[in-house]
């Protein structure tokens, strides 16, 4: 399966060899490719992909080893997945859907001792921490739990405050998302603006 684009290396290229096998979910391949290549190869990185509980625990495994990782993310839509990647030992955290080229400057960041962020990933954190800036906690948290589709009624219940509050606390947020030029009208760009603001 070789593409005739920027993600796809042309031949000859190590990643040509090196991807069938790391993308391979088949036990006894993975075993086999194991035996195969202990004590023949030390690799001196680890490229994970996600970030799921099974591949955090192996970015610490790796990163308590003194290897660098890198973390192949699907979307940048969770910056707090990326937060906890780094936060267990990623050098580096690069897209999945990006270019080669890309990853390869990532890679090479990580091995140099850097932390190494794709552009595009940089870019959601760097928006997370702006949007962040412009609500306090609270005013976060009756988001969080008003974008689920809770009524405000409810989410003055659970927060154990007035119905007038949450309703204080919406309209300022509101407010303060008007003035950014955020649309919150409608509980669907309320729903947007939690998402952006990674409480989904």
């Amino acid at each position: 399966m070789r593409r005739e684009d920027d993600r796809w290396p042309r031949e000859p290229h190590p990643v040509q060899d090196a991807v069938p096998a790391v993308l391979d979910d088949r036990p006894l391949v993975v075993l086999g490719l194991h035996a195969a290549l202990a004590g023949v190869v030390r690799p001196d990185g680890l490229l994970v992909v996600g970030r799921t509980p099974r591949a955090l625990e192996a970015v610490q495994a790796a990163a308590a080893r003194g290897r660098p990782v890198v973390v192949l993310v699907d979307d940048v839509d969770s910056p707090g997945g990326v937060a906890a990647a780094l936060a267990a030992g990623a050098r580096g955290v690069a897209l999945a859907g990006g270019s080669v080229a890309e990853l390869l400057h990532v890679v090479a960041r990580a091995r140099a001792g850097e932390v190494a962020v794709a552009a595009a990933v940089s870019e959601r954190l760097d928006e997370l921490e702006r949007l962040r800036a412009l609500f306090t906690p609270r005013e976060r948290e009756v988001l969080r739990l008003y974008a689920t589709g809770l009524p405000a009624k409810s989410v003055a219940r659970r927060l154990r405050v007035g119905l007038e509050t949450v309703k204080t606390y919406l309209k300022r947020m509101r407010e303060k998302a008007k003035v950014a030029g955020i649309p919150t009208d409608t509980r669907l760009e309320l729903a947007d603006l939690a998402r952006r603001l990674d409480l989904q």
